[in-house]
């Protein structure tokens, strides 16, 4: 099975522990797993947020990361603030994981 995961929500909610463990979960059961960071959620994968050093373990899991370049910018974070590994998308990109995954699951909020 391929699992898709938006986060929306920065590392302060969270949304983003229940990311972190729902993949590692998938992960360790020999799925795939997809994220797909936008909003405020770009900042999980700034190197050096506190929670960063999770979503760093998802990649070398084999998760695949990806953020939302333009909301990236937006905030300021270049690709150099990012974990290595991470790679700048685009809403074509989040279609195409919407649409190549099995199950695709949302996290945001206000």
């Amino acid at each position: 099975m391929k699992l898709g995961m938006l986060l929306t929500t920065s590392s302060e909610n969270q949304n983003s522990e229940i990311v972190f463990k729902l993949a590692n979960i998938a992960l360790s059961a020999g799925h795939e797993v997809d994220l797909f960071f936008m909003d405020d959620g770009v900042y999980n994968v700034v190197a050096k947020n506190k929670i960063s050093p999770k979503f760093s373990e998802l990649l070398a899991k084999g998760a695949s990361l990806s953020l939302c370049g333009h909301t990236a910018e937006e905030r300021g974070i270049d690709k150099e603030d990012c974990l290595e590994g991470v790679q700048y998308a685009g809403q074509y990109e989040l279609a195409c994981m919407v649409q190549e995954t099995d199950r695709f699951l949302m996290f945001g909020g206000k």
